[in-house]
């Protein structure tokens, strides 16, 4: 049987003497991996469709195990952040997320465009920290895992004493809710107010809100901190980043 979808192409390892194993996040069928065979070879047609974070048509014959790759065609090569280390870097992280994140063939189409989205808002406008915070917020929302902000998780107080997120409960909790609680953070307000917009808002805006440096760092690290303990992962190009920060002019 045959089919083709759009797709992103997570990553692609070797396999055998000319052909790889790529990992994708197709548009219809979700994750799934697929062998490319002759990609090794001089002038292989489909060497550039299978590239990290490269949006392609690829074609496919469904086999038992794994499908083949029989066509490609290559839509977007995001040339601009291949250019530039640090874009290739974080676009390679939203990689591992999806390939940390996902179920095998369960199609999301809604995350699967909210993806191209931000590859292209990164392409084309440069790295926000913003974007990658959006994303991240939309991938726990996509799978279930939406934060409660808005009102105690325990006990439905609301009000500006809410501050304390309890990682467990997936949800802010008031003081008395609060009292004993050792797994979890403490927010500011510009952080939870961050956070709300990550839920609610659209990619759009995010180019026109500002926020202190400190609220920046307190939101990547309640993410990073939200996404590994409900994934029950450890994201290894967060901690490649950062070493490689300290070492860059």
């Amino acid at each position: 049987m045959y089919y083709n979808s759009r797709c992103i192409i997570i990553k692609s390892i070797d396999y055998r003497e000319t052909d790889k194993l790529v990992t994708i996040f197709s548009e219809k069928e979700g994750k799934l991996g697929a062998i490319a065979r002759g990609i090794k070879k001089p002038g292989s047609s489909l060497r550039a469709c299978i590239q990290p974070f490269c949006h392609s048509l690829l074609f496919f014959h469904r086999g038992k195990g794994l499908d083949l790759i029989t066509q490609g065609r290559l839509f977007n090569f995001y040339g601009n952040s291949r250019e530039d280390i640090e874009r290739t870097l974080y676009c390679v992280y939203l990689m591992e997320l999806l390939d940390k994140a996902l179920m095998e063939r369960m199609a999301m189409p809604r995350l699967f465009r909210l993806t191209l989205a931000v590859l292209d808002e990164i392409d084309d406008n440069g790295l926000n920290p913003l974007i990658l915070r959006y994303f991240e917020m939309q991938l726990l929302i996509q799978l279930g895992y939406q934060p409660v902000l808005d009102h105690c998780i325990n006990c439905g107080q609301q009000g500006n004493m809410l501050k304390y997120f309890s990682l467990p409960a997936g949800g802010i909790l008031c003081p008395d809710c609060a009292a004993g609680e050792n797994d979890g953070l403490v927010l500011s307000g510009e952080v939870l107010g961050l956070l709300r917009l990550m839920q609610t808002g659209k990619l759009a805006t995010l180019q026109r809100v500002r926020a202190s440096t400190t609220a920046q760092g307190s939101l990547e690290f309640f993410l990073e901190r939200y996404l590994e303990y409900h994934l029950e992962r450890r994201f290894n190009m967060k901690n490649t980043i950062r070493i490689l920060k300290k070492m860059l002019p």
